[in-house]
């Protein structure tokens, strides 16, 4: 829902703009269409992939911050990161925090929220298993166990030793978690 309302505001702001831009005074509603039909479709791929924006309480977001137990020079990522909430939760707390998403609505929100939080916070649009995370601290994740599993194979074996991974709801089967609270689930990458 709140994505919904989150991109029927952006983009009549981006329709208007472009109206104002161009001095058009009506636009087709077909072009209209077909712009929000592409706008959301990156977001309908990630939730089937990965998983549907879901967000997580503020209690849940200490309680992941306290088990990955946060260092000032840490770089942390949060993937599939939605509105950048968590980012900027943990933002104040690290040397950089990272957050990736391919909804564009949501990636469009937290870019504009991001100009108003910490500089040490970041959302970039992207995939998140078409990035590089071998220079991370700290990974948060919270996808379905589907995309869990995928993690571990495509991601996990690339992550540097002493990468800390903090799971929300979803344990990586195959993997033994360090420590657990509340179903979030710490898990930390050993020298191979």
């Amino acid at each position: 829902m709140a994505e919904s309302v989150i991109f029927i505001l952006i983009s009549l702001i981006i329709i208007v703009g472009i109206l104002a831009a161009f001095g058009i005074t009506w636009l087709d509603p077909r072009i209209i269409i077909t712009f929000i039909m592409l706008a959301i479709i990156p977001g309908i791929y990630a939730a089937f992939t990965s998983g549907p924006f879901v967000p997580s309480s503020k209690k849940r977001h200490k309680m992941m911050i306290d088990i990955a137990e946060l260092k000032p020079d840490d770089i942390i990522c949060d993937l599939g990161c939605g509105d950048g909430r968590f980012v900027f939760s943990a933002a104040p707390l690290v040397k950089k925090a990272i957050g990736y998403e391919l909804s564009i609505p949501l990636y469009l929100y937290g870019k504009i929220k991001s100009i108003f939080k910490s500089r040490k916070a970041e959302i970039r649009f992207g995939n998140i298993w078409n990035q590089d995370y071998s220079n991370m601290d700290v990974i948060f994740i919270y996808l379905l166990p589907g995309s869990m599993q995928k993690f571990y194979r495509k991601v996990w074996p690339k992550l540097k030793p002493g990468t800390r991974v903090v799971v929300n709801a979803f344990q990586i089967k195959d993997l033994k978690p360090v420590k657990t609270e509340e179903k979030v689930f710490l898990y930390k990458k050993s020298i191979d």
